[in-house]
């Protein structure tokens, strides 16, 4: 009976994955097709279509890693910060702010956009706008990971003995609390980095001819209704963002990170 029970889980997790696996990988193939039409490779193979990726669509991807790797690292300094000041805070308040500053993550990223352009019109065309959009809807992932993790031990004791001890608020923090959550800090980071480079709602309404992202450009290959150059983008996409959650995967794995509370 339990041999017969396992088997059925193996079952159910072979075509659930295979459900969600399928049209990723038939994506994939079809990005190597010259037409795919009724018959996947009826009129040959070619890697044309990742050339005319490039050839269209190569500056959205210089532009989207920097503005990822910028959110990054304003999340990374106003994200870690933030936790380690909630946890210190002694305040009955302290659980309603912090619903407060996890709100973004919730509120559809349409209504972000709306809201931004309605504030700050001005930075809209250089980009800036678009910035501080991703750093808004990403701030509660570092924020939460930080803070989290703070609580999962007695992180203040050590705080306060190095204190003590004469230690100044920015000595402890870099050297007594940043090594014991850096950590939490990276996996913050590759989550910050993910919900950056895939997100589409807020940039549609952010973006300009100028600062056009990967998620807006494989919107526009798919709109040219060629499913080839489409599909070579989504394969493109994927080599960035598989890497990224075995990344992030092994960091919740890791002994070290374990030790430390995880996310």
């Amino acid at each position: 009976m339990q041999t017969a029970g396992k088997a059925l889980v193996y079952v159910l997790v072979f075509l659930i994955s295979a459900l969600i696996l399928s049209p990723l990988l038939f994506t994939v193939a079809g990005s190597f097709a010259v037409y795919w039409g009724a018959d996947m490779y009826s009129a040959g193979v070619t890697l044309s279509w990742y050339a005319k990726v490039f050839e269209k669509f190569g500056h959205t991807i210089g532009f989207t890693l920097v503005l990822a790797f910028g959110t990054v690292l304003v999340n990374t300094v106003l994200g870690t910060m933030a936790g380690y000041w909630f946890y210190r805070w002694k305040s009955r308040w302290v659980f309603v702010l912090e619903e407060l500053l996890s709100l973004p993550i919730a509120v559809p990223g349409i209504a972000i956009a709306l809201a931004l352009i309605q504030t700050y019109p001005a930075m809209r065309a250089s980009g800036a706008l678009m910035l501080v959009g991703h750093v808004i809807i990403t701030f509660p992932l570092m924020f939460r990971t930080v803070l989290g993790t703070l609580r999962t031990k007695d992180f203040r004791t050590l705080d306060e003995c190095a204190a003590t001890l004469g230690a100044g608020p920015m000595y402890r923090f870099f050297h007594v609390i940043f090594p014991s959550i850096r950590g939490a800090i990276l996996s913050g980071a590759v989550m910050v980095f993910m919900l950056s480079l895939g997100e589409f709602n807020m940039n549609f309404f952010l973006y300009t001819p100028l600062t056009v992202t990967l998620p807006i450009g494989l919107y526009e290959a798919y709109s040219t209704l060629r499913i080839e150059l489409g599909s070579a983008y989504t394969t493109l996409f994927l080599a960035m963002a598989i890497p990224l959650m075995y990344l992030l995967h092994r960091l919740n794995q890791s002994s070290a990170f374990s030790r430390n509370g995880g996310v």
